[in-house]
């Protein structure tokens, strides 16, 4: 499994706004605490939120998140409702991509993140793409 961390200008704000769209706080280390670190997941999918601090330079800011787009699925019975919930961060249309999957994306402080549906699939065995 995959946890990554994403480097946030402000964590806890970040992981507000993903609980605002229906994702849960896993945990959060306070600021003072030397570590400013928060766990957050939606279904089976976790992401850390640390600090930009001591891993991005100010010139670097502008470019959090360049280049990566995670993907992510979801039980395809909730994806209606999990759409419904990410309208407040302005996500794309639910649509079929070409590849027969049912997603979206989204946009979060920089990060991309595209959300799709999977038929109670819990890897990515027959997602499409190539195994190995």
């Amino acid at each position: 499994m995959i946890r990554p961390i994403l480097a946030c200008i402000n964590p806890y704000q970040t992981a507000k706004r993903l609980e605002n769209a229906g994702w849960t706080i896993d945990f959060s280390q306070p600021p003072e605490s030397g570590d400013p670190l928060v766990g957050i997941s939606l279904c089976d999918n976790s992401l850390l939120l640390g600090i930009t601090e001591g891993y991005l330079s100010d010139q670097e800011l502008p470019y959090i998140g360049c280049g990566v787009e995670l993907y992510l699925t979801v039980p395809e019975q909730q994806l209606q409702q999990i759409y419904e919930n990410h309208t407040c961060l302005n996500p794309t249309a639910l649509s079929v991509w070409p590849w027969g999957d049912t997603a979206f994306k989204v946009s979060v402080d920089g990060f991309k993140m595209m959300i799709a549906g999977s038929a109670g699939k819990t890897s990515n065995a027959s997602d499409g793409l190539p195994q190995g």
